[in-house]
């Protein structure tokens, strides 16, 4: 004898577990709670500068030169590549790095450090006309 699904006692149960589920979802205050601040984040995401940067489409009047090829800045890129890779080897796990780390935690957290992080902080970006309208 063979049972059909439909019948069977594990789908009952799995039936009555989904619509007590169901039942809890609806209504419930957590998942409202939950739905809106996904909502608000996703709004504020999508209104953010470096979304609307990062999914621009690209201004097809700039063009984009490889300052590698040309003969005023290329031998500066290249010497830049050679030079800087040894010193970051030379860099990660050295004394000096730990020390930095260290003296950069311990500013961090007092009143000069703060203060310092506040002056040095970059400014917002201008909002531009087309910005304002698309809001």
């Amino acid at each position: 004898m063979t049972m059909a699904w439909d019948q069977s006692r594990t789908a009952r149960v799995l039936r009555a577990v989904e619509e007590r589920v169901t039942g809890a979802r609806e209504g419930s205050v957590l998942v409202e709670a939950a739905e809106s601040l996904a909502s608000r984040a996703e709004r504020v995401v999508r209104h953010s500068y470096g979304y609307r940067w990062l999914t621009a489409e690209p201004d097809p009047s700039v063009v984009v030169i490889d300052l590698r090829k040309t003969y005023t800045v290329g031998p500066f890129v290249r010497v830049l590549e050679r030079v800087v890779d040894p010193i970051e080897r030379a860099w990660e796990g050295s004394r000096l790095e730990s020390v930095t780390v260290a003296v950069g935690s311990a500013l961090s957290g007092s009143w000069t450090g703060r203060l310092l992080i506040t002056l040095l902080e970059p400014p917002e970006p201008p909002a531009n006309d087309t910005d304002e309208k698309t809001e």
